[in-house]
């Protein structure tokens, strides 16, 4: 036997020998909600990221200020304004989370499936795991909304286009952190069945 066949048989032999090992893992299931169980830090981490941002932003807006002082810069007095205001708005994110939840959905709660007629017990945990990570997603693209409007400020001559951003990322982001009242919004005025309950 060449050496080529010899290990070919060897690496059968092994994968063979080895297959009830691997059948033993860990499962997709499994494999979720131990993503869900990490879901709560990264949430925090998240927020906590926001936060150091937003104190950058803060010195540099106070910076700008300064150079536009002592007339070192040309830049008008709007690009520290939005930087200010976008400072201000990562720096009380979950404020003005709260303020944008209610100011949509006449809540601040965001909502979880609590039920499901056709999902197990199993089917529900994965639904509250994909759901939490929309509701992650929605809180980095909120955070992305308010440093876009630090763009505002900036001399670009693209003005329209990151306002039209800023825009889409808060209220978007402010979707997605609701998605379970924004599904039934839409099942309520569309006249559509239940998608999940």
């Amino acid at each position: 036997m060449s050496i080529s066949r010899t290990r070919l048989f060897f690496g059968m032999a092994s994968s063979l020998l080895a297959a009830p090992a691997f059948a033993a893992g860990p499962t997709a299931m499994t494999m979720l909600l131990k993503f869900g169980e990490s879901i709560p830090g990264l949430w925090n981490f998240a927020q906590a990221m926001s936060f150091v941002v937003a104190m950058f932003l803060f010195g540099f807006s106070l910076f700008k200020l300064k150079r536009i002082g002592d007339r070192k810069s040309n830049e008008g007095m709007m690009s520290v304004v939005m930087t200010l205001l976008a400072a201000t708005g990562l720096f009380y994110l979950s404020s003005s989370l709260d303020s944008f939840l209610v100011s949509t959905f006449g809540t601040s709660t965001i909502m979880t499936y609590t039920s499901s007629s056709i999902l197990d017990a199993e089917g529900l945990k994965a639904a509250k795991v994909v759901i939490g990570f929309v509701n992650l997603i929605g809180l980095i693209a909120f955070a992305r909304g308010w440093y876009a409007l630090k763009m505002l400020g900036s001399g670009g001559g693209h003005k329209e286009d990151t306002a039209k951003r800023a825009i889409v990322l808060l209220v978007g982001g402010t979707f997605c952190l609701n998605i379970v009242a924004l599904s039934e919004v839409l099942q309520r005025s569309l006249g559509i069945s239940n998608i999940i309950n």
